[in-house]
């Protein structure tokens, strides 16, 4: 049915347009604008007119995406680049510093442990001066804002100074943190920026449904320009941010994605980094036997473990977030001293890594680049937990130490970058946990692997040929499946494979990355939806095995049916009931409590504010001499307004037609008051109900005016509905 009508509609438009062409042949030819008129003149005419036109045409297409994406894409290849370059110069400065001084360990240590402390707290203050939203990975903001919550500062210039200075003084620390998810923020920011540049061009920029889908497409182009893996981007972005995915946007995210790592690689061809265009980790694993049928249950394992070990990360990481803050003393003593927190766990991590100390038992010396490298080596390190019996060459020799063999050095790796890494990611600082997490998954199958190689010394005998194992290709499993199990997300494997330039291990790795998944959503959320309970977002995530059930309760089983509401003829003293009997955020404006025909919600800060300004005595004094002044026609001078108190003239600032007294001035009892002569008592007029987002005029005197009713009643309908219904009296 749908195809039949969408064909017959076709076919009705093409008809209709040719039976108008027809109608319109007889008509005389239009004429050119007359903003063209006067290039039309002069012996260049023709190239003038043919320059304007080719300038509109410009203008008018760069409202289309491909110009968009294109434009998004060369920016965050640019920005990828150059925070690369930053980065990779902070971590040559500080192993220069640390190489330097070797003649003295004591200052090898303070150099090792200045340098990153210095630049974490440097991060953490820029960032808490400039933009705190820049604080964290990013991805569980933008998992909210596009299920169309707004957020606040989240995607304004601000904010992306503040994000992508503070990412690289992170990163450049050396510290365990991780980039993959701030640069989807910065992807997101730059999307935003852009097309608030290019709605100066065309309208359609600031449409909302466009913004949305241009953010879509920059999740992908994150991912893609800092891991050079565009398809891998893609998925990932998919599968993280979105819960329903519109298929129009796929083609944009996969151009963007791709002409990011495209240029992204090509600024490292130019910047003489590689020799050609090729993945970020090349690995050269052999091609004609990659694995042998026997060693799945060995990746299957990994996966399972790497499930456990996903889901713990998760744990761990939420735990110390929620101990900092349930600790009142802890949490109000950071508070104020708020650089204290990222200072002292980086001096705890970099006293742990430093490589003298107890760093020589898990290559502390190493960055996470370097670590993936050696992990993803095609070598086997040790056979049967020999050392010697492999040469280590290069940055290789960090895994080497005389008094304990590889083993040790990957377990003890492996534990303390685990707590480091969950540790380190609480910083308020920008950062990721998407490459500790990988470089830790890495590091737990290149573990295996070295176990399966000293199991089976000689290989895997197949066909009377001997295939030695390969603990590099474990690593890429575990790599793989741990990230996929924090994240909750399959598309890792598809990073790794683009990563490392291989799919020689493609069965292996999506056995390992679906059982972990597997196992980690059976146990906890994922890292991005913790993030989400943590900071309380309106997100709702969705439920893990074992709570479908849920899916049953109603709005009506959870809904809180005893709230406190305000009317629309709710007098002062209710208002002020309400505002005393509930700490509710919002309240709910009904418009009676018979019909409670909801008319909107307002906050309790507003109310409190509008308040205090209706019932300012120099609000009232101002409204009085208004309505005096358009109804007497008149001047009212300040000494007719006066009344007896005790004794003492006092100037009334407390009683006006149209508003109640104020709770600081009230009215004594003695006082009596008259109707002036001059003004008479209209009956009250009223007035169908107006719409509740429709804008209250912001003074009173723009109101109509109504007869005499009560006080408080009339003013709490002039603060919601702009009805001023009193005359003016005149108290003596």
């Amino acid at each position: 049915m749908y195809g039949r009508y969408t064909q017959d509609l076709g076919t009705f438009a093409k008809d209709e347009a040719a039976r108008l062409r027809l109608q319109e042949g007889d008509t005389p030819r239009p004429r050119r604008p007359s903003e063209l008129l006067e290039y039309t003149q002069g012996r260049c005419a023709p190239c003038r007119v043919c320059a304007l036109q080719c300038q509109r045409f410009l203008i008018s297409k760069v409202g289309e995406d491909w110009v968009f994406l294109i434009l998004l894409g060369l920016v965050m290849a640019l920005v990828s680049w150059a925070m690369d370059f930053a980065i990779a110069t902070c971590l040559q400065a500080q192993k220069w510093m640390y190489g330097g001084l070797d003649t003295n360990v004591l200052l090898q240590y303070m150099a090792w442990v200045t340098y990153p402390t210095v630049l974490i707290t440097f991060s953490a203050g820029f960032t808490q001066i400039l933009a705190p939203q820049a604080v964290g990975s990013g991805i569980p903001e933008m998992k909210t804002i596009l299920r169309g919550v707004v957020l606040k500062e989240y995607l304004t210039l601000k904010t992306f100074v503040a994000k992508v200075i503070g990412l690289t003084c992170a990163l450049g620390s050396g510290m365990p943190l991780g980039k993959e998810g701030p640069f989807v923020h910065i992807a997101s920011m730059c999307a935003a920026l852009l097309s608030r540049f290019l709605s100066l061009f065309g309208g359609f920029y600031e449409n909302e449904a466009r913004n949305i889908e241009m953010l879509a497409a920059a999740c992908a182009v994150g991912v893609g320009c800092c891991f050079a893996a565009p398809i891998g981007g893609v998925l990932f972005s998919i599968e993280v941010t979105s819960t329903f995915f519109a298929v129009r946007n796929y083609w944009r995210g996969f151009f963007a994605a791709t002409f990011s790592a495209f240029i992204f690689r090509v600024l490292a061809v130019w910047n003489k980094d590689e020799e050609t265009i090729t993945a970020l980790f090349k690995t050269r694993f052999r091609l004609d036997f990659p694995f042998d049928l026997q060693e799945l249950p060995a990746f299957a394992v990994i996966g399972i473990a790497s499930g456990f070990g996903g889901a713990l990360f998760v744990y761990l990481n939420r735990k110390i977030v929620q101990f900092m803050r349930r600790q009142k003393t802890i949490n109000r003593f950071l508070m104020k001293k708020r650089l204290l927190f990222p200072a002292l766990v980086t001096l705890i991590i970099s006293t742990l890594t430093f490589p003298p100390g107890f760093g020589q038992f898990m290559a502390g010396q190493l960055t996470q680049k370097d670590t993936l490298v050696t992990l993803f080596d095609n070598q086997t390190w040790a056979k049967q937990g020999i050392n010697d019996e492999f040469e280590y060459l290069g940055i290789l020799e960090a895994w080497r130490h005389p008094r304990s063999n590889v083993f040790v050095t990957l377990v003890v790796f492996i534990l303390m970058k685990f707590w480091m890494s969950a540790l380190a990611t609480t910083i308020p600082v920008p950062c990721g946990a998407f490459m500790p997490v990988f470089v830790i998954g890495a590091a737990f199958g290149r573990l295996v692997g070295e176990s399966m190689a000293a199991w089976f010394p000689d290989g895997i005998h197949a066909d009377s040929n001997i295939y030695r194992i390969v603990p590099g290709g474990y690593a890429v499993v575990g790599a793989a499946a741990l990230s996929g199990a924090v994240t909750h997300t399959v598309s890792t494997a598809v990073i790794v494979f683009e990563l490392t330039g291989q799919i020689s291990h493609i069965l292996p790795v999506m056995i390992a990355v679906i059982l972990a998944n597997a196992v980690a959503q059976s146990l906890q959320p994922s890292l991005y939806d913790s993030i989400i309970r943590i900071k309380k977002l309106p997100y709702l995530p969705e439920l893990g095995w074992g709570h479908h059930e849920k899916y049953n309760v109603r709005v009506e089983d959870i809904m809180v049916r005893d709230i406190h509401y305000v009317t629309l003829n709710c007098k002062y003293r209710d208002l002020q009931q309400v505002l005393h009997s509930t700490k509710m955020k919002n309240l709910p404006l009904v418009e009676s409590a018979e019909s409670m025909i909801l008319l909107g919600s307002i906050e309790r800060t507003q109310v409190g504010a509008l308040l205090s300004n209706q019932l300012s005595p120099q609000r009232r004094l101002l409204t009085l001499r208004q309505k005096v002044l358009s109804e007497d026609g008149h001047r009212l001078s300040d000494s007719s307004i006066r009344f007896q108190v005790r004794g003492a003239t006092v100037l009334e600032d407390a009683w006006s037609g149209c508003l109640p007294p104020s709770p600081y001035h009230p009215i004594p009892p003695q006082i009596s008051t008259e109707t002036s002569s001059g003004t008479s008592a209209r009956p009250a007029l009223r007035k169908p109900l107006k719409p509740a987002l429709k804008r209250v005029p912001s003074s009173p005197a723009d109101s109509p005016p109504a007869g005499t009713a009560d006080h408080t009643g009339i003013a709490l309908k002039s603060l919601f509905c702009a009805n001023a219904p009193t005359e003016p009296t005149e108290v003596r």
